[in-house]
């Protein structure tokens, strides 16, 4: 039975994203091992609390993930305005 665990700061996904998401990886998880390993397929999500998640010593803060997607989000917007 695999258990697949998934960890993101509260409040960076919906609730709606986050039921994807395990949509997404039992799907997976049924390409790799067949369509008999579904009822066997847990995924769990924790939401770890803005500002308890660090990389390399940093605090990672639900403000910082925000302004990386805004600023992804500018960098597609460039790339989409040279087509138009």
């Amino acid at each position: 039975m695999p258990v697949i665990t998934v960890q993101h700061l509260a409040g960076a996904f919906t609730r709606q994203q986050q039921n994807e998401l395990m949509k997404d990886i039992t799907e997976a998880v049924v390409r790799q091992g067949g369509e008999g390993i579904r009822p066997a397929t847990i995924v769990v999500i924790n939401e770890v609390a803005d500002g308890l998640w660090s990389y390399g010593g940093n605090a990672l803060t639900l403000a910082e993930v925000e302004a990386r997607r805004k600023a992804r989000a500018a960098k597609a917007n460039i790339g989409n305005d040279l087509l138009t």
